[in-house]
């Protein structure tokens, strides 16, 4: 909703069965359970291809969770789009559960290094290569590195909310529109 009230088109796709939508300006991968539909994710190769080329040619995009888990090599045994290094698989549990403050380690799609908004994860998946882009920490003090934070690229695990930190969506909006 805040991205569309800066002025955002937001067009839904399927990566299950839609290709690539075309003249695109960003890409929002949500969340979800994509282990749950793997061969599915899997078989949609053209769509594979296509986000691969986009993103390489620089397409900003977030990728939340599942929408992580579906831009490394695979998801078990099922190949995903491959434009992030590692694998996913199934830890047996609930991996690192809970509310968080994510704080960028450098600068990055969403922000400046040092700027932090608040988010959560609740995952029975992990990645080989989580990415080290942000320090996601609870209130109990316990942190780790996560999420894969580029000029272009925000993927990882932890989900967030934009109105959390609204200028994290101002700052994609505006690199979708190449004004950063």
């Amino acid at each position: 909703e805040l991205l569309e009230e800066l002025g955002a088109q937001l067009v839904p796709f399927s990566p299950l069965c839609d290709p690539m939508p075309q003249n695109l300006d960003g890409l929002l991968l949500g969340g979800g359970y994509p282990e749950l539909y793997a061969g599915e994710l899997s078989a949609n190769e053209p769509l594979h291809s296509s986000l691969r080329q986009a993103l390489e040619q620089g397409l900003p995009c977030i990728a939340e969770c599942g929408g992580f888990m579906y831009l490394t090599e695979a998801i078990g045994d099922f190949p995903m789009v491959g434009h992030l290094p590692g694998k996913c698989f199934d830890a047996g549990r609930l991996v690192r559960f809970g509310y968080v403050t994510l704080t960028a380690r450098r600068d990055n799609l969403l922000c400046r290094a040092g700027e932090s908004i608040r988010g959560h994860e609740f995952h029975h998946w992990d990645c080989t290569d989580p990415g080290d882009g942000f320090l996601a920490e609870k209130a109990t003090g316990r942190s780790w590195p996560c999420a894969v934070a580029t000029d272009r690229l925000y993927a990882g695990y932890p989900h967030f909310h934009f109105r959390a930190n609204p200028a994290f969506a101002r700052r994609f909006y505006e690199t979708c529109l190449g004004l950063v």
